[in-house]
């Protein structure tokens, strides 16, 4: 049996989706889509020539261990450990929703977040950011988000959820 960590539901083993609040049930599945290209190959299709690495100051080892985003217009800056799932949205006390990122008081822009809009947790050596089938869609860096498909975020990149921008910073440690 599985419980929606939600609406706390029972269901049988790999039930998909919560048929009572719509929640994605499947949370420690560690599935993953395989890149098309190696890097190598992508410079090659795009045109590019050279070497398109990315600098970092982390070594490459280095395990995410917390996340700074900086939220909306006014760059609220919220800092959270990536020891668990951090779910994003608007707090939601009648359907019992509370994300450890409430992003109701954004002002208008607000409104255009899901209550249970997205999540970001750490897989392995990234942090990944997945849509969780919010109305207006979350975007990493402009790339359209498919809904329950993580995606990896990077240090600099740029997520919108609906209309709401954040500037993701990730602190390291080896």
């Amino acid at each position: 049996m599985i419980k929606c960590p939600f609406c706390h539901a029972t269901f049988v083993a790999n039930t998909v989706f919560c048929s009572e609040c719509g929640n994605y049930l499947l949370e420690d599945d560690k599935r993953a889509t395989d890149p098309l290209f190696d890097a190598n190959q992508i410079d090659k299709v795009n045109g590019m020539t050279g070497s398109s690495k990315i600098a970092s100051l982390s070594p490459p080892n280095a395990k995410p261990v917390a996340i700074q985003l900086k939220i909306g217009e006014s760059k609220r800056e919220v800092e959270v450990g990536l020891d668990k799932d951090i779910h994003l949205g608007r707090v939601d006390p009648a359907s019992n929703v509370f994300p450890e990122i409430d992003l109701t008081d954004e002002g208008v822009s607000g409104k255009s977040v899901s209550r249970r809009h997205a999540r970001i947790f750490k897989r392995d050596k990234s942090v990944v950011l997945e849509d969780l089938g919010s109305f207006n869609g979350t975007y990493i860096n402009g790339k359209k988000l498919d809904p329950y498909l993580p995606e990896d975020i990077n240090d600099g990149d740029i997520l919108h959820l609906g209309r709401i921008s954040m500037e993701v910073k990730i602190q390291r440690r080896q």
